[in-house]
């Protein structure tokens, strides 16, 4: 037992084959397809939502987004899926913009219903577009969204890359493996071969701030609320120690639970239960600096990263430093020369922001 007095086995019980799934509670699970799985960066739920609609016939396609090299440059993009193996290539993390709506709005034309996986911003304009446009808004068949904690534009890898000695015009695609405390990430080339990257030095220079996008400066939603279902990592002790990883997941409408409750019944999905009042307090701190506007509007007053809005909340320094190193990357990395010399810096000083970050936020 720990300090909760919940034997650790006992905390996250498996969901009986009977019991159904709850709109609005969080659950723990993930794809009982190994090769799904092995796609993915998590617990593989999206692409086992997917592959079950195709399987079904109630989607002919999938918009997907993942990092390739397109336009020039290496960056997010958004491509229509309609099988398995496109599914399964587009699996994993991005952590980029990603052109969605532009992409959905060019699907009026395709001759099918579709499903939609989109990070919470994105869900948000799309719940508009969708209210307003009868024709597209019968096409899409579900929306799926991802838990996100911010996002980088494209200019991230270019100069990522090339910190690493990559040329990005030799780049053909890039994939976020994750794992329970690491991860990789693997530039695959043109010529075949691949190199690997750490994950958690990669991941540093996001959670410092470097090419931070501008809208995530001001936003505090985080789990895609108006999403049909809402996906995204669970990193607690218990989950870290499973021997497979895991998903979170929230079914936001009867709909969407039904799905998840037949793809369980059809051994696709395992799960376990969580629920959403335990996450909001084992990640109460992590949640409080995510939604607090105070400490991010004096930051970017500070760094001229953007308009002061009003203190709405009790502001916290800690909170205050936490962004104001994070918005003081944001703005050098805006010019070329602030971006040549961000990517000069040392790598482990590049780490030791992300850890002061980390550790300031969870005051």
């Amino acid at each position: 037992m720990d300090m909760s007095g919940i034997p650790a086995g006992e905390r996250f019980p498996m969901v009986s084959s009977d019991a159904e799934i709850m709109p609005g509670e969080l659950y723990a699970g993930y794809a009982c397809d190994a090769e799904v799985r092995s796609a993915a960066s998590s617990g593989g739920v999206v692409s086992a939502i997917l592959l079950h609609l195709l399987a079904k016939n109630a989607i002919q396609g999938a918009l997907v987004s993942r990092i390739a090299f397109a336009d020039g440059s290496v960056r997010g993009v958004t491509e229509l899926a309609c099988d398995r193996q496109e599914v399964l290539s587009h699996a994993g993390s991005a952590y980029v913009d990603t052109p969605v709506l532009r992409r959905l709005c060019a699907c009026k034309e395709f001759n099918g219903k579709v499903a939609v996986v989109a990070l919470p911003c994105q869900v948000r304009s799309l719940r508009k577009l969708l209210a307003r446009d009868e024709p597209l808004r019968e096409k899409v068949a579900m929306v799926i969204g991802l838990f996100c904690r911010g996002a980088v534009t494209h200019r991230f890898y270019q100069d990522l890359l090339r910190r690493y000695r990559v040329d990005p015009n030799a780049v053909r695609s890039v994939k976020v493996g994750r794992g329970h405390y690491r991860g990789i990430v693997r530039v695959s080339l043109g010529d075949g071969q691949d190199r690997v990257l750490s994950f958690s030095r990669v991941n540093a220079y996001r959670i410092a701030g470097m090419h931070a996008k501008q809208l995530c400066m001001s936003c505090t939603e985080h789990l895609s609320e108006q999403a049909d279902v809402s996906v995204g990592d669970i990193f607690t002790k218990e989950y870290k120690a499973e021997p497979i990883k895991h998903s979170a997941f929230v079914c936001r409408t009867q709909q969407a639970a039904d799905l998840l409750q037949e793809m369980r019944q059809q051994g696709k999905l395992e799960l376990r239960y969580f629920g959403m009042q335990r996450y909001r307090k084992t990640f109460k701190r992590l949640e409080r600096y995510g939604s607090n506007l105070a400490p991010r509007r004096f930051a970017a007053m500070l760094t001229g990263v953007g308009p002061p809005g009003p203190m709405t909340w009790r502001f916290n320094p800690f909170h205050g430093l936490a962004w104001t190193i994070f918005c003081a990357n944001s703005r050098l990395t805006r010019s070329d020369a602030g971006r040549r010399f961000a990517y000069r810096l040392p790598a482990p000083f590049v780490s030791l922001e992300a850890l002061l970050i980390k550790a300031l936020s969870k005051t």
